[in-house]
Parts: C-alpha cells; structure tokens; sequence
C-alpha cells in the first residue's frame, strides 16, 4: 500500500515550514535513512530522512513552496507489491479529501518590486531543480534573494552561502515609500523564524505571569581568575566570561533546583538534569542551543561546546536536540555595552537570566574599605506559576557567591 509522507515536525513549536528543496527526484529508489528533502523550519535548515523504502511516486507540493502545514501530505511513497493503480487510487482519495498537488506561493503582487518578487519562492520543477546548500536556501529567503537565478560555485554547479551574499548585494532594493508627510518607509518580508519568534513570545509575554529581580554582582575576581586561565596557556581554547557564568548557573540550580522547572499545561516539570540554554544571536533571529548536563563539564568542556554550538547556530546546522529544552536560558549582551536588561521567558523554561556589561563601581568590602570593583547587573524574569520569590531569591543569591567566589566553579 503506497505511504503517503507527510510535512513532518521538526519542532515543539513548528506549525508551518518552508519546503526548500526535494533531494529525490519521481521515481528516484528511497532507502530507510536517506535524505530526501530540506525543510525551513522556525528554528533552521534541516535535511529530513526517510524511515520508508521504496519509490517516490509523487510529489505533491514543489519545491520552494512556503507555509506548508505540519501533516499536510507532501508526497506519495510506492513500497514494494504496489501497482500503478494503487498509487493513482492514493492520489486520487488525497484530491477528493482537498489535498491535491500545491502550487507555490503566489507573488505578492502589492509589493511591486524585482526584490519583492523574488521573496516569493521559485517554482522549481523536480527535474530541474536547484542545487543549493541549506544555508545558501535559508539566507536566500531572509534576503528576498531569488535563488533560481543565482549561479552556483559550489561542487557541481551547488549554490552555496557565499553565492547568495553576492547575490544579496547586487539585488536592488525596494524604492521607499512615500507618505503624505513626507515620512518614507520599505515594507521588508520577514522569514519564517522572525515570525514564529514574534508569535512565541508575544504570547509569553501575555500568558506566562512575569516578575522580575536583579542583583548586582562583584566579578573583579572571576576577571582576574579567567585572565590568569587564559595567560597559562593549559587550555586549547580561550575561557569566556559568558562561559564562567554558564557554569555558575549549573552550579547554582544544582543547589537550589526549585528553578529548574517549566509550566506544561497545567503542570509542573521538574528536571532532574541540568541544562542550561545559552542565546545566540543570528541572522534573521535567535536561536537558543543547549549546554546537556552543565553542572558534570568542567570550564573548558563548556567552553569548547558553547563556541561549537554558537557556530553551528550561524551556519543553520543545528539538529533539534540541540535547541529543543533545556531549563533556564542565559542571554548575555555585556559585549555590546548594555548596563542591565530583562528578556521574556523562553516557554516552556520556568526563567530566564540577562547578563550585563561589568562597569567600574566603587564597592565597600568586608572591611569597611572601598574599593573599585567590576560589577555587573543580572535581570531575572521568572514565571511565577511554577516558581515562587522566595526561591528565585535563594537561585540569585547562591549565583552570587559562585560568581564572586569563582574558585568554587573550579571545585
């Protein structure tokens, strides 16, 4: 009996994808593993496997098309016995259910423009579709790039990421538009990660009950300690301050695990693994990969993970066990100057921690002396169904001794 194969979910929070390209072309043999197609999620690129064997009889939505629903039947799969009867009787009962082969996404023919028109997705015929890296297809849709028309330098003509930004830059831009007033403005398309990004937390911030606390913190030894790590000249890779704080965060919720939970629909789950989420800023987005079992890796382990991790996230190569959980989210901007900031909870995570810029501040030790110090400001938005003041404040204040004390991360 033919398979019909469906628009998978490669996500939680995946509803629609993109349908970047088919790597089987009709009447290609399939074997169980073999990659036969690459799918725009919210969250990336990814090449999706066949758990079937047999033939790909049909192909029912054409490559480049957008917003194709979770379960939607996107091909028509022949296993062995099956006769051309059976496929066509398939294909039949898919049109007379309303399913039938799906045209690409239409122009918008209210944008007008040449780079308008080529955000719409090409309608690509199978047997002469293009070849392109699923990086050089996802850059191509954040940038309205038409990448039909863009020659390719790759391995046999293959379009890769270098190639669109070329391609990127020659494409004129949309004239402005002017207003009565004199205003002017450029309607840009956004891609499909900006729009589930915009969806999820707006409906965080307006389901989930916030409350906020922040804490100063001292880190002019954590400082000196990553100085003297990285002077020494043992490690392979270089210790970040984002890397310190990671740790003490895994630290700091193995001690105080009453924030290592999430809201599930009307219950709580607790975790009984520590895994921190670590923010990274994309093209077009963010993407929130996970630090698996932070509080067992030393400093260089989760050192080397968080830069391989960041790495893959730009290039759009991260699986989905790689973003998909984790119990609280660290989101750093320090680097970019910014004093103190609040970020909206990552759903289904329980917090979410923003870490500042450290800024010379006088401070009074133990003595009674002042000093200069390094201070630096952590915002903590938590949801207050699952996780009360009282233990938020005890997580704050253990985090604080770890990061002020830095040779406790070393234990």
């Amino acid at each position: 009996m033919p398979i019909i194969f469906e628009m998978p979910s490669l996500s939680p929070t995946m509803e629609k994808g993109n349908l970047v390209s088919w790597c089987k072309a009709e009447g290609d043999e399939i074997a169980v593993g073999d990659v036969i197609a690459e799918i725009d999620t919210d969250k990336a690129t990814m090449e999706v496997e066949s758990i079937y064997k047999g033939v790909l009889a049909k192909i029912l939505v054409p490559a480049g098309t957008h917003d194709v629903a979770v379960r939607q039947p996107i091909a028509v799969i022949r296993q062995k016995g099956d006769k051309d009867e059976d496929v066509q009787r398939a294909i039949d009962g898919l049109a007379s259910a309303g399913v039938g082969a799906v045209a690409a996404a239409p122009v918008d023919e209210e944008v007008g423009s040449e780079q308008g028109r080529a955000f719409s997705a090409p309608s690509v015929e199978v047997g002469d579709r293009v070849k392109a890296s699923p990086l050089a297809w996802r850059l191509a849709s954040e940038y309205g790039v038409d990448i039909s028309r863009v020659a390719g330098t790759g391995p046999h003509g293959r379009v890769v990421k270098d190639d669109v930004l070329a391609a990127k830059d020659a494409v004129p831009l949309q004239a402005p538009t002017d207003m009565p007033n004199g205003a002017r403005f450029v309607d840009e398309p956004i891609s499909s990660m900006r729009r589930v990004i915009a969806e999820k937390l707006t409906k965080s911030k307006q389901e989930t009950p916030h409350f906020y606390m922040n804490a100063s913190v001292n880190i002019t030894a954590l400082l000196n300690m990553r100085r003297q790590i990285n002077d020494s000249g043992k490690l392979d890779t270089k210790i970040t301050v984002n890397d310190l704080i990671v740790r003490a965060v895994a630290l700091a919720m193995r001690d105080e695990p009453g924030v290592n939970v999430a809201w599930q629909n009307g219950f709580m789950r607790r975790f009984s693994t520590i895994d921190v989420s670590v923010a990274v800023a994309v093209e077009g987005g963010l993407l929130t990969p996970i630090v698996w079992g932070a509080d067992q890796k030393p400093i260089s382990a989760i050192s080397k993970e968080i830069k391989v991790l960041a790495h893959d996230a730009k290039d759009g190569k991260l699986k989905p066990e790689q973003f998909i959980g984790g119990g609280i989210t660290v989101s750093n901007l320090g680097m970019f100057g910014v004093n103190s900031f609040f970020s909206i909870i990552n759903p289904p995570q329980g917090s979410i921690l923003s870490v500042g810029g450290s800024v010379k501040t006088p401070v009074c030790d133990e003595g009674g002396d002042i000093t200069v110090g390094d201070v630096v400001n952590i915002g903590y938005a938590v949801d207050h169904r699952v996780i009360d003041g009282g233990t938020a404040a005890k997580f704050l204040s253990v985090l604080r001794e770890y990061l002020e004390q830095p040779l406790l991360l070393l234990v």
